[in-house]
């Protein structure tokens, strides 16, 4: 590097070697601007024109930049296009600064991170995968940072496409010293993180410290090793590139297998479950026929389900009885439906929340979702035998939702 670097540059540089494998967007007073290679990778993805900067002593680096207020319609094509983005901000006012004006990132965005709404659809789980590999086994975290559902499993290492393809997975973590042993097709976006992040003890104290908990056996994976690991490591994960803003992933639920039928991504895509064969669009598929949900979190949900059909007979039962009951009562049930589209997306909300993205209108949203649920459970809890039970889990949220 030109020892005679002007200071900017080298704030840039002094930064950059933090996060080598993200696009640093250095903000720079009302622009966004990026150097050197991540400017030749913007220009490209962004149409946006290649320049160049002095960098002292008569050198010049490529640049490439683009206004503060469309940074989420240029951080939605660079995400989709399979980058990771490092924010760098000002974080003091220039004109108090004395010299140079200090700068910090102060977010990491990667594809399978995304939370706000300009990134996801809302009908979808945006998919974040751990994996951590042993022999011909594989321990797999499925985790999305935007409702904070988190679960994990295990399972040979012959069958992570059906996983990733099953759940539609938008991002691979996994350990550097690991990554030659995937063999995954470049349809996936892989991202490694230190070794030491997968670290069997550093991992199970981790989950423990984020869940506050003694151990792990509330979770069903105490003596799931690669459970652990590929749990601990998301969170490591999560940790360092949100700066700690993970407080709304509050458990963590182990994959029980004996009660689900195995489906294989071969049959999903014969059967058209989400796509058609014939132009990979939903149109056509089954999930376009009978997903008739109100609300965001029930067509997820409902994907959940279509993706691990119950095998347990008590519990087929229990969900027979759920449907059972609307039908028979078409009264309730075309109230519950009315009520429901006042409903907003209310996992989405805390999770924004939860990590200082959230606006007014959506504090106002989850307050009146919240009313809305209990007047669905005061008119209609007495009324379905079927699904007391859920109306009975649904708990009084007036303290929080008081004018």
């Amino acid at each position: 590097m030109n020892k005679n670097i002007t200071p900017v540059m080298k704030q840039f540089w002094d930064t950059k070697k933090s996060y080598p494998d993200s696009i640093l967007l250095f903000r720079m007073g009302d622009f966004y601007e990026t150097f050197d290679e991540d400017a030749k990778i913007t220009s490209n993805i962004l149409g946006i024109t290649l320049t160049k900067r002095a960098n002292g002593a008569a050198a010049s680096v490529p640049l490439a930049g683009f206004p503060y207020h469309s940074l989420q319609q240029h951080l939605y094509k660079l995400l989709e296009s399979g980058h990771k983005v490092a924010i760098c901000e000002q974080v003091e006012d220039p004109k108090l600064s004395k010299g140079i004006v200090k700068r910090e990132v102060v977010e990491v965005l990667s594809p399978g991170a995304a939370i706000t709404d300009n990134f996801i659809d809302s009908r979808d789980n945006n998919f974040l995968c751990s994996l951590t590999i042993e022999n011909d086994d594989i321990g797999y975290s499925i985790l999305d940072y935007s409702t904070g559902t988190f679960f994990t499993g295990e399972t040979k290492l012959n069958s992570i496409l059906d996983i990733l393809n099953k759940y539609k997975v938008r991002e691979v973590i996994i350990g550097e010293n690991q990554k030659h042993i995937l063999n995954i097709d470049d349809s996936f976006i892989i991202t490694t993180y230190p070794d030491w992040m997968s670290n069997y003890n550093s991992c199970y104290e981790k989950l423990t410290e984020h869940f506050n908990t003694k151990s792990l056996k509330g979770f069903g994976i105490e003596k799931n090793k690669l459970s652990i690991i590929s749990s601990g490591a998301s969170i490591f994960y999560l940790e360092s590139n949100f700066f700690g803003r993970i407080k709304h992933i509050t458990s963590l639920c182990k994959v029980v297998e004996d009660d689900i039928m195995k489906i294989d991504s071969f049959t999903i895509r014969n059967l058209e479950i989400f796509k058609s064969i014939y132009d990979q669009s939903s149109k056509g598929s089954l999930i376009n026929i009978i997903d008739n949900t109100i609300t965001p979190m029930g067509s997820r949900l409902l994907k959940n389900h279509l993706i691990k059909p119950l095998t347990n007979i008590n519990k087929i039962n229990n969900r027979l009885n759920c449907v059972e009951s609307l039908v028979e009562n078409s009264e309730v049930y075309d109230d519950i439906r009315g009520k429901l589209k006042n409903v907003s997306d209310i996992e989405r909300i805390i999770g924004k929340i939860s990590t200082n993205k959230s606006h007014p209108n959506d504090l106002i949203n989850l307050s009146f979702s919240l009313k809305t649920l209990t007047e669905i459970k005061n008119n209609n809890g007495k009324k379905l035998r079927g699904i007391k039970k859920l109306f009975s889990s649904i708990k009084s949220t007036n303290n929080i939702t008081k004018k």
